[in-house]
């Protein structure tokens, strides 16, 4: 893979010392889909903090996490790996010290660095929070399995950060890394927001009667009310993400402070979090540096979170280390060039720490290829029937559920959620089926595609180590 070690021309000579290079200011909103954004084309959510942040800015359409869950995905995240490349594929596992962050390098060469806000989810179950088990905390703590915050120089973590007022202690959390950072150092920081993640709490703002619900949206009051709910909280990260940018404003670091917005996984809604459909991988992603960045470029390439890692590595002026599998964006975000790339992956393995596969669907396993037009998903436990990750519990999905067993329910939404069985293949046309209700897997017109698709999968998962059975039948005959 080709990777830029520096900045472009006329930037890479202006990075000589710590205090010349950029602060960066990384942004991650808690399951969130690219299509619920205002400036994503989504006219029914309000988000006028990120829209006008998105017409400052950078923004990718096709930007896609490499897990849809949190754990794994924030691992992509801070290694520029795939997770199972560095084994951060189960919530109850820290990631093991020889596994490098980026952050460590930026320190290395003067970086202030740190987290806030909600848990990072690489230190086990609890991020250093008191545990719910007291013994397996113990034995992280015995056997020296927490890491993080030795690689940083300040680590805070907000506990139950979802409940309740909570989210504001998230900015007051950004305010004390402000003064607390070393002001002779250029800074990183990872601010982590619990909205939208579940339970919704955010006071109403959102109309349901007047939504439009995707094509693949069963239309009851309750459906529609949880989306509108989903749609408040993203309003108040909103309007705490609005507080951050005015801060920056107000204290003269808008202009050297690199801001980049975006989510870790999808959205925990219908055919979203947890799923490898394009709700549950397709995020957004925004990235904004005035005097350097276009303002409201629109960039149409495959891309991953993998991407981030080497990218900040890159804006600092460091050599990409070779085993990152992430691609340098920063000749594409400078308009320098495109990236010699034809697909990205995605990983959706264990969800949670709990053991029952019919309350949390813990032990799935799939894969899947994403390229310019089509995408293959693998699922390796095709008799495992889906169970919605984080929803499945709640009153408007077991409505549905009991409409599935009187048959009041809409077949097409019966076969969605309901079906005994999984394809363990799926081929989707995303340019003219982008919500992928068209399985194109068995018609022989797209044989060779399918074939393309799945040996670059094959390749992706012998160049991780997966530790799952490769999906090409070939290998087995």
């Amino acid at each position: 893979m080709k990777k830029a070690l520096l900045l472009g021309i006329g930037l890479a000579g202006a990075l000589n010392s710590s205090a010349q290079r950029p602060n960066i200011l990384l942004v991650i909103s808690d399951d969130h889909s690219a299509a619920h954004l205002g400036c994503y084309g989504n006219p029914d959510v309000q988000t006028p903090n990120l829209d006008h942040f998105a017409q400052q800015g950078v923004k990718f359409t096709r930007a896609y996490c490499a897990s849809p869950q949190s754990v794994p995905s924030r691992a992509a995240i801070m290694t520029g790996r795939s997770p199972v490349a560095v084994d951060m594929t189960r919530f109850n596992v820290t990631l093991d010290r020889e596994f490098k962050t980026f952050p460590e390098y930026l320190r290395k060469i003067g970086y202030y660095v740190g987290v806030a806000g909600r848990g990072y989810h690489l230190d086990g179950t609890v991020d250093g929070v008191p545990g719910k088990i007291k013994e397996v905390e113990e034995y992280y703590q015995l056997n020296h399995y927490k890491t993080f915050p030795e690689r940083l120089d300040t680590c805070m973590v907000i506990p139950n950060s979802r409940k309740g007022e909570n989210h504001v202690l998230i900015n007051k959390q950004f305010l004390e890394f402000m003064e607390r950072r070393d002001k002779h150092k250029p800074f990183f920081l990872q601010l982590s927001y619990s909205d939208p993640h579940r339970p919704y709490d955010a006071p109403k703002v959102h109309d349901p009667a007047t939504l439009t619900l995707p094509i693949h949206y069963p239309d009851t009051r309750l459906v529609r009310e949880d989306l509108a709910a989903y749609y408040d909280e993203i309003h108040r990260m909103d309007t705490d993400f609005g507080e951050i940018l005015r801060y920056l404003e107000e204290n003269g670091l808008e202009r050297n402070t690199i801001v980049v917005f975006t989510g870790d996984n999808g959205a925990a809604q219908f055919m979203g979090k947890g799923t490898l459909y394009e709700y549950g991988i397709r995020i957004p992603l925004i990235f904004r540096w005035p005097d350097h960045y276009s303002k409201g470029k629109t960039i149409d390439q495959i891309v991953s979170n993998e991407d981030l890692a080497p990218t900040f590595l890159s804006i600092a002026g460091i050599p990409i280390p070779r085993e990152m599998s992430g691609e340098d964006l920063s000749p594409v975000l400078l308009g320098q060039g495109k990236l010699d790339r034809e697909y990205v992956f995605s990983v959706r393995s264990c969800h949670a720490t709990n053991s029952l596969p019919h309350t949390t669907a813990v032990f799935d396993q799939m894969r899947c290829v994403v390229g310019d037009q089509y995408k293959l998903i693998y699922t390796l436990l095709p008799g495992l029937r889906y169970v919605p990750v984080d929803f499945a519990r709640t009153p408007m999905f077991q409505e549905l559920k009991k409409m599935h067993k009187e048959k009041t329910l809409a077949p097409i939404f019966s076969k969605l959620y309901f079906a005994e069985k999984r394809p363990m293949f799926e081929l989707f046309d995303l340019k003219n089926d982008p919500r992928e209700q068209q399985n194109l897997i068995d018609r022989p017109e797209y044989a060779e595609i399918q074939r393309e698709l799945i040996l670059a999968l094959t390749y992706r998962m012998i160049q991780d180590r997966d530790f799952v059975t490769l999906p090409h039948p070939k290998l087995y005959e």
